[in-house]
């Protein structure tokens, strides 16, 4: 018997394979939650890009019709690909100040999947002149994690941007 616990303190045989089972668990759960965090930071930013995307693009107009600003919408969808796209929506408003007061009043609003602009007017409230405009877009996406191991359940990224007409001082929507 006495041999037997000798032996049990001097072999090291099976040491490595028994860290490696104790670490191993571990190592792939944070592994995991790598991947999730990533794959949550690439939707920010794909978000963040898409809503600037599309205030640049309006911008960049002189007059729009609606069939247009769908298209603009379109192409701004496509910044977020690969990811699903289902969650995804954008609302557009053009702000116009009063050419007397200067107050800011919503003159059209325009969307893809059902986004909207919240508190357009307030979110322009100084940031024109009478007469000029200011375009603004919002985009909302659910992010859903791959393996929800580490980030569990949806989270809710939301991005405004706003920008003003390059060329002229207001964007029509006819």
């Amino acid at each position: 018997m006495r041999y037997f616990s000798d032996l049990l303190k001097t072999d090291q045989k099976g040491v490595a394979a028994i860290e490696f089972a104790l670490t191993a668990p571990v190592l792939a759960v944070l592994m995991i939650g790598v991947v999730d965090v990533s794959n949550y930071i690439s939707a920010v930013r794909k978000v963040t890009s898409a809503a600037h995307t599309a205030a640049d693009l309006i911008s960049q107009e002189t007059d729009l019709t609606s069939s247009e600003l769908s298209e603009l919408f379109e192409a701004s969808r496509l910044v977020i690909d690969p990811l699903d796209d289902t969650s995804l929506t954008l609302g557009a408003a053009s702000v116009r100040f009063d050419d007397d007061t200067g107050d800011p009043g919503e003159d059209w609003t325009g969307s893809y999947n059902s986004g909207s602009v919240s508190n357009s007017e307030g979110l322009a409230t100084d940031l024109g002149n009478a007469g000029e405009s200011v375009i603004i877009v919002t985009a909302t996406y659910t992010f859903t994690p791959t393996f929800s191991l580490v980030l569990t359940g949806t989270y809710n990224i939301e991005e405004t941007a706003i920008t003003r007409p390059r060329y002229i001082n207001y964007v029509g929507l006819y």
